[in-house]
């Protein structure tokens, strides 16, 4: 079968992560032949002569958003590679994708601000944002209908959520994983060493999107300060720029990671901080767990549903929660221990990479 993989519209976050684990997942597969586009990006993190070039073909091209594309789904790029490698299927990691291919389409989803709408993250909104945030509801909701004929997505909540609102669809759920450079200490990049520091450091592996809940930071470095002077706590950060509400001596930016590199940066820290509002799923919890990291993390329907015992619970919104938490955890060696075999053994439920691949390949077969 001929295989068209169309990753030309991802720029930073978790989905570069997945396309890049499963891409390699795929190097052995040898019933099928491969036509990748690769985001400028997301080419720059894949070795492609380690790849059979009888069996895969690479490009490079990032999607840029017309409104020819917005109105009616067509690309001048993608629409002549496709019209030349005449691809049974076209599979596009995440949409949305404002590209209508002639061959049948499967898109991921992972756009959680549209089906959680309960979420905290709504709270204290301007009716500017709200009215912006709709609009682009309209317009991305528009675009899977139109655009997919399959959707999947990494959360069983979020497939039976978007069954409600794609009744036609057929809707797979394929979980996230650690990437498979995690099992492979050989591979690893250290090359990232963060300053000397005696305390507690905590790592927030994310870019720097609203849901994402970053802001809260120097509120939580606030409020440990008033818990005890004393205490001496970092935080991490991995954003491209560091905005001026998060400039300060308590807060290090080492700026955008390469896969490779984010194994070497958990085994600095002591911790995983993960504030966020809105998730389908994120490989950061996955990734702590494989590493022996405890994780502090929103008190929300799909953080529990995805780390279970393995976790402390926060209220996100709440600074002075989250830094009795914190403090709780850097206090107390036992629940330190407890938390991180918790999360191996939760590391059990998801599909691993491997099960991944070959969830995503059976789905695109089939």
């Amino acid at each position: 079968m001929k295989i068209l993989l169309n990753f030309s519209n991802l720029k930073i976050g978790g989905g570069l992560q997945v396309a890049h684990s499963f891409l390699y997942g795929l190097k052995d597969e040898k019933k099928h032949e491969f036509c990748v586009v690769l985001s400028e990006v997301l080419y720059d993190q894949i070795i492609l002569n380690s790849f059979d070039s009888k069996r895969f073909q690479f490009h490079k091209y990032q999607k840029k958003i017309t409104l020819k594309s917005v109105l009616l789904g067509k690309d001048d790029f993608l629409n002549v590679l496709e019209q030349g490698f005449k691809p049974t299927v076209v599979f596009s990691l995440f949409g949305p994708t404002y590209w209508r291919p002639k061959s049948k389409h499967i898109v991921g989803f992972a756009k959680p601000q549209y089906i959680y709408r309960d979420s905290p993250f709504f709270y204290g909104m301007s009716i500017k944002s709200k009215f912006f945030l709709k609009f682009k509801e309209v317009l991305h909701l528009r675009d899977f209908q139109k655009n997919a004929d399959i959707l999947i997505s990494e959360n069983k909540d979020v497939s039976l959520r978007l069954g409600k609102i794609f009744s036609k669809k057929e809707i797979f759920t394929v979980s996230n994983y650690y990437n498979q450079v995690f099992d492979h200490p050989e591979n690893w990049d250290e090359t990232i060493n963060l300053p000397p520091f005696k305390g507690i450091s905590l790592l927030t592996l994310s870019a720097n999107y609203p849901h994402k809940n970053l802001k809260i930071i120097p509120q939580v470095l606030k409020a440990l300060q008033e818990i005890d002077a004393d205490l001496k706590f970092r935080f991490i950060v991995t954003l491209k720029d560091l905005p001026d509400y998060l400039i300060s001596e308590a807060i290090v930016n080492v700026g955008q990671v390469r896969i490779e590199q984010c194994p070497h940066l958990y085994n600095q820290v002591n911790a995983v901080f993960i504030p966020t509002l809105l998730e389908c799923f994120t490989a950061t919890y996955p990734e702590a767990m494989r590493m022996g990291k405890p994780i502090l993390t929103s008190d929300l329907p799909f953080a529990r549903g995805i780390c279970g015992s393995s976790a402390i619970f926060f209220d996100p919104l709440n600074p002075e929660d989250i830094a009795r938490k914190i403090v709780d955890l850097s206090s107390n060696e036992n629940l330190h221990s407890h938390l991180v075999k918790d999360g191996f053994d939760q590391l059990k439920n998801f599909d691993n990479y491997l099960d991944r691949t070959k969830k995503y390949l059976e789905i695109i077969t089939s």
